[in-house]
């Protein structure tokens, strides 16, 4: 047999057959977030102060100029950031007979004290943080400060002694 009689035969066999044919939807779905923030841990030592600069009643409540402390709550490297919310810590972190203060967590630590929190660069004024509570600040920068101060703060109930004062609590950071 001739290859050439062979090619029709061939090009029968080259053909395609029909495929069989199916479609697929692709749905994705997602959401842009909040850029993020780098934020720093802040660690201060208080200065230490006498305890007759106290008031020096047990029914006296009042805080020490003599113990500001100045400090921030600095955020760096903010990308996509509009604002943010500080929450300082929770109601537990407050001393209960004066809940608008941070409670003295040190051990064995100076009765009648606690840390009061103020939102201010100028120690002498500014807004109290209490405990738990939320700042809502709006920002578009790479950087952001929190100005805060903090003083000690003889609440009623006895006279102050001597002994240490501390305390911590997390600020919770919340992008927008």
């Amino acid at each position: 047999m001739n290859l050439l009689n062979c090619l029709p035969l061939l090009a029968l066999c080259a053909c395609p057959l029909a495929a069989a044919q199916s479609a697929v939807r692709v749905d994705l779905n997602g959401s842009i977030q909040a850029g993020t923030c780098t934020a720093a841990a802040v660690s201060k030592t208080m200065p230490a102060v006498k305890a007759s600069a106290f008031p020096q009643t047990a029914a006296g409540k009042a805080g020490v100029a003599a113990s500001y402390t100045p400090f921030d709550v600095a955020l760096t490297g903010c990308s996509g950031v509009t604002g943010a919310n500080f929450v300082f810590g929770a109601a537990a972190d407050a001393e209960p007979q004066q809940t608008d203060s941070f409670r003295n967590k040190a051990t064995n630590g100076a009765p009648f004290t606690a840390i009061w929190v103020r939102e201010t660069a100028a120690c002498s004024t500014g807004a109290t943080v209490r405990p738990g509570a939320t700042l809502s600040k709006t920002f578009a920068t790479a950087t952001y400060t929190l100005p805060m101060c903090a003083q000690y703060y003889k609440f009623a109930g006895g006279l102050v002694s001597m002994g240490p004062l501390t305390t911590t609590f997390t600020v919770t950071v919340t992008y927008r």
